[in-house]
């Protein structure tokens, strides 16, 4: 009988990563501070941020206050400008704090009372319950955003009339915009500073791109483009990220409903209305706009087939690493049917699964029982 060695317990690994991380360089430490001080320091940038517009910038500070408002509009519309860049930074900082307060403050508190024990199932359940929240409410605001402009349901609408009408910017229109733009900085940003998952490298190209195509459409005034996709991304996000929440807290009869929820809403939402917006960029724009360039900075016309050829690409981008997180998700259907199992296909412990994308996809890991049943087959050995 050979044996087998003992498997390392989660908290002598975690033990084992916090004497390394004594011996880590200078930015491994930095990194580590911030992750472990997200409240108080974006809560100080915070209060000077807040501060300085109250007493130095009469309520008017770049970094609080949307610019770039149009004078001569009736209905107080905005223009996009550079100076977006500082309310979009804000909100970066803004988000650090709101979903650092809500994860330890709140959830992780309420997932220890409910009776998660795990501490990784504790800090997934925080990160998901995080993302469910955001994820309804950036939902519900961009379909209202949607509801009370022109390309409601309508695709024509994304360049009827372009550049009038779209260069100009509700305040509504334009807080949400910026508000997720700044949400996505902030994704980023945990990305690179919290801990590594499997998944980092196609995360990092999914937020690179996502970023990328709110930019190019904000500058080019394609915005009620952008509206519509972060529609699409937001609302098969929610049953995902729901679906994992109840996986942590053993609602597994749920899991299941809400998962098929989740399957239907990907294929309508990611598949077939992505299809629909990216066929109006490439075609429908030759039909409304025409074969000829509408190039006028100054008046907020950024049309020509170049423009729309890059467009084009990240979308087409975008739908790549969709396909590939369905492939995965289709993995996670069959175990379903074979095995009763609603596992993730791409974790190799119980709670390691990533912030969204594949894993994402799925909800959980390896279950307890085959892990008792290894354990037995390695004691018969």
């Amino acid at each position: 009988m050979v044996e087998q060695p003992a498997k390392q317990s989660y908290f002598a690994d975690m033990a084992a990563k916090e004497a390394a991380a004594k011996r880590s360089s200078v930015v491994d430490k930095a990194c580590q501070w911030v992750v472990n001080n997200q409240i108080s320091w974006s809560a100080g940038l915070l209060a000077v941020i807040h501060a300085h517009d109250f007493f130095f910038a009469g309520g008017d500070s770049k970094l609080v206050h949307l610019q770039h408002r149009i004078p001569s509009d009736a209905q107080g519309r905005y223009a996009r400008g550079r100076e977006d860049i500082y309310f979009i930074l804000h909100w970066a900082i803004a988000f650090t704090l709101i979903r650092a307060t809500i994860m330890y403050k709140i959830l992780e508190p309420f997932a220890k009372w409910y009776g998660v024990k795990s501490v990784r199932k504790v800090t997934r359940f925080a990160e998901q319950g995080w993302l469910t929240i955001y994820y309804i409410l950036s939902n519900s605001t961009g379909l209202y955003v949607m509801y009370h402009h022109p390309h409601w349901m309508n695709t024509s609408q994304f360049w009827a009339n372009y550049p009038e009408g779209h260069r100009q910017m509700t305040a509504l229109m334009k807080s949400y915009y910026l508000i997720q733009m700044g949400f996505w900085v902030q994704q980023i940003f945990v990305l690179l500073v919290e801990e590594r998952r499997k998944d980092f490298v196609v995360m990092f190209i999914h937020h690179i791109v996502t970023c990328n195509l709110m930019g190019w459409s904000l500058f080019t005034n394609y915005t009620r483009v952008g509206n519509a996709v972060l529609c699409c991304m937001d609302s098969s996000d929610i049953f995902l990220s729901g679906t994992k929440c109840m996986r942590y807290l053993g609602f597994e009869r749920a899991a299941v409903v809400s998962f098929v929820v989740f399957i239907v809403s990907w294929i309508y939402t990611r598949h077939y209305l992505y299809y629909k917006i990216t066929h109006s960029v490439f075609y429908e724009t030759y039909d409304i706009i025409g074969p000829n360039t509408l190039w006028d900075p100054e008046n907020g016309a950024f049309y020509s087939r170049a423009s729309i050829g890059g467009f084009t690409f990240l979308l087409c981008t975008l739908q790549v690493l969709i396909i590939y997180w369905f492939a995965l998700v289709l993995r996670i259907i069959y175990r379903i049917v074979t095995q009763n199992n609603l596992d993730d296909s791409r974790s190799d412990s119980e709670d390691n699964d990533g912030d969204d994308g594949a894993g994402n996809k799925a909800t959980g890991t390896s279950s307890k029982a085959s892990k008792r049943k290894q354990r037995a087959k390695s004691k018969d050995d």
